[in-house]
């Protein structure tokens, strides 16, 4: 077999037949597709996507085999990190739509078989929050409900100094000073976004009632935001830097880049996410019907690891795997390999794996890697055991758009992968009416946008179309994983089950930049005589059939 292009894969099968999955176990093999609120699609005409907009498109997303929906935050916010900064839970933010819009939201995705999924940002809150301006008065019971210090001292300017050596996402102290309360708050990413004292017993019960207030509305998932800074050290002991962030200027220092024992990773955030855990299990799960929850955390892999808890003390369903997000195009089977099994080999039998190649945070992956690698990288979400994750646009191949200095709306750059959605080739990509969208649309669209890659014969829409049905199968539901080096540059895994009625898959990626002939049997043993082609990527000289 003659392995065409930079990067290709094959998808390759005897026969195939789907089957249904109960309401109990559909979390474990769904697809997951992000939606940036803002940027999806826009019903009224302010240039601003919103929620009747996402209610407009429910049956693109029957049609291209998606079954969960993400939405990022839609709360009440003053939008300094885009509704990462919520002011009120308990509301949408009028510029994406009302309260009514998403229960219209929720009921008709539920009579079409979606599933909708809600970022809950409970780390923080907004300083526009009113339990943080009550809390600056010392109202109670808000008093206590975010992170208090009094000043260590005072330097000979009189200016306050902060109560430890701790540092903010943005390399600078986490410490911010509030002249009315005469103490600092601890805030780890924009002064703007306060952390929460979730030891607070009062506070604790109130985040239990938002999630409540969701779930009572026919949420299915919850997604939970930065779960590794919930919790400090309660003695605020000083962190042990390095010596050059000792040494540097305060605009210099890396949060990345130091230590870190005492504000991230702290086991009573696995306390607090398994008790949320154990509220939704008990409130809202049955022998007919699963919710779940799932958890981000930007950490190394023995740290996410635990958010699957134990068989006795579970703690969340899945965390969220960001082992593929930072690959490139030099990426080796071997390494490949290794990012695979890390997860597929950890994960308790109890919990899931999972995959994804973007999301609102990095730049679009077709814009990290290329055209070719993008084609591989999404077939091998689809194909891969467990839950797929797929941002917005990538179904259909967008790339990170062209973002002017006077057009930039988020303070750390992440602007052109969150540019509007590329419906059709009409003004602003379908995407909105006004002449004028919150953020710009990628040139590209005239050629890159769901109408022309669903009339062409070849294209990226067509291949996750065809993954997504494939994805209904018991093989690639429940089948076992088993992978292999072909050659220096050529990977290949197989999916299979016990059963001889289930086909067998078999996905076979050229990573290097040369064609490559290769002979299967001499890798993969037991292969039958004839071989199906059932997807390929867009380069890979070889077609479905």
């Amino acid at each position: 077999m003659k392995l065409v292009g930079k990067l290709m894969i094959f998808f390759i099968i005897c026969n195939s037949h789907t089957i249904s999955a109960s309401n109990q176990d559909w979390w474990k093999h769904t697809t997951v597709y992000e939606i940036f609120v803002w940027s999806f699609k826009d019903s009224n005409g302010d240039g601003i996507g919103d929620i009747k907009g996402i209610t407009t498109k429910l049956d693109y997303f029957v049609e291209l085999g998606i079954e969960t929906l993400w939405l990022c935050p839609f709360f009440v916010s003053p939008m300094v990190d885009f509704g990462y900064d919520v002011s009120n839970y308990y509301d949408v933010d009028p510029r994406l739509g009302t309260l009514k819009d998403f229960d219209e939201l929720v009921a008709e995705a539920t009579k079409k078989g979606l599933k909708i999924m809600v970022d809950f940002v409970l780390n923080h809150s907004s300083d526009e929050h009113p339990w943080f301006l009550q809390s600056v008065e010392r109202i109670e019971p808000y008093t206590d409900f975010y992170i208090w210090k009094d000043a260590k001292g005072y330097d000979k300017n009189g200016t306050p100094i902060p109560p430890n050596n701790w540092l903010s996402e943005n390399g600078k102290s986490a410490w911010k000073w509030n002249a009315k309360r005469k103490q600092f708050y601890y805030s780890i990413f924009s002064v703007h976004q306060v952390d929460f004292n979730l030891r607070n017993a009062y506070l604790k019960n109130e985040i239990l009632n938002i999630i409540k207030f969701w779930f009572d509305k026919g949420v299915y998932a919850a997604r939970l935001d930065a779960t590794g800074h919930y919790f400090e050290d309660a003695q605020f002991r000083d962190e042990e830097h390095p010596e050059w962030v000792k040494n540097a200027t305060m605009n210099s220092r890396y949060f990345a880049d130091s230590h870190h024992e005492y504000n991230f990773n702290q086991w009573e955030s696995y306390q607090f996410v398994h008790d949320i855990r154990d509220f939704i299990d008990s409130h809202y799960n049955t022998k007919l019907e699963k919710r779940i929850l799932i958890v981000e955390c930007y950490t190394d892999w023995n740290h996410t690891m635990m958010y699957y808890g134990t068989d006795t003390y579970k703690i969340a369903h899945f965390p969220f795997n960001f082992n593929l997000i930072f690959t490139t195009h030099s990426l080796s089977p071997k390494t490949m390999d290794i990012l695979i099994k890390s997860w597929t080999e950890r994960v308790p039998e109890h919990g899931v794996a999972n995959w994804q190649i973007g999301n609102h945070d990095y730049k679009r992956s077709i814009t990290n890697l290329n055209p070719e690698c993008m084609d591989v990288m999404i077939m091998m979400v689809m194909t891969l055991p467990g839950v797929a994750c797929i941002y917005y646009g990538q179904e259909i191949g967008m790339t990170d758009s062209r973002v002017r200095p006077d057009q930039i709306h988020d303070f750390i750059g992440r602007d052109p992968a969150r540019a509007p959605m590329q419906w059709d080739d009409s003004m602003n990509a379908g995407f909105s009416s006004n002449i004028e969208p919150w953020l710009p649309v990628n040139p590209n669209y005239y050629h890159v946008n769901v109408a022309d890659e669903k009339k062409q014969e070849k294209t990226r829409y067509k291949l996750f179309k065809s993954l997504s049905n494939l994805r209904q199968t018991a093989t690639l539901k429940y089948g076992d994983f088993t992978s292999y080096l072909v050659s220096k540059w050529v990977y290949a895994y197989v999916r299979s089950t016990m059963s001889p009625n289930d086909p067998r898959f078999i996905v076979i990626i050229n990573f290097g930049s040369e064609e490559e002939m290769v002979h299967l049997p001499t890798g993969i043993p037991n292969l039958p005589t004839y071989l199906k082609v059932m997807a390929a990527s867009l380069n890979a000289g070889y077609s479905p059939g």
